[in-house]
């Protein structure tokens, strides 16, 4: 068997044994409670969770945001438009705040298990208050 068909097999072998383990940790992950999580590793799967959950929440409000913006700036004159990049713009900031708050607030636990969790919640926390600011800036610009 030549050089590269030693690297096809074994990247297909890799790829099934990933696959596989990846099919197991989720079976193992559906029975965690996460209303009352044991140990570290269901916490942070509980964490990791409710971020990606609040995460994409905060992503719908933007989408429903933007798209009302794009439509009310189809309605200005071309020196009144860019509400839809200017808020683009403040969602990457947000962005970069959220990450520097949240790194800061767990700064003295940095490196450990309390550090992660408590980087995480902050997060979540933050994505939750934006995603209302996100749906209250919508319910403002509702005709």
């Amino acid at each position: 068997m030549s050089v590269r068909g030693l690297i096809l097999l074994a990247l297909a072998l890799f790829l099934a044994t990933a696959s596989t383990a990846r099919a197991e940790e989720e079976k193992v992950n559906e029975n965690i409670d996460c209303g009352y999580p044991l140990t570290n590793a269901e916490r942070s799967f509980c964490a990791e969770k409710a971020l990606k959950e609040a995460d994409a929440r905060m992503h719908e409000a933007f989408d429903r945001l933007r798209t009302r913006l794009v439509e009310i700036d189809a309605e200005l004159p071309n020196h009144l438009k860019g509400a839809p990049a200017s808020l683009d713009e403040a969602q990457t900031a947000w962005k970069s705040y959220a990450d520097k708050d949240c790194t800061a607030y767990s700064f003295p636990f940095k490196g450990g298990t309390r550090g992660d969790e408590l980087y995480r919640n902050c997060l979540i926390v933050l994505t939750m208050k934006r995603t209302e600011d996100l749906d209250a800036t919508v319910e403002d610009y509702a005709n």
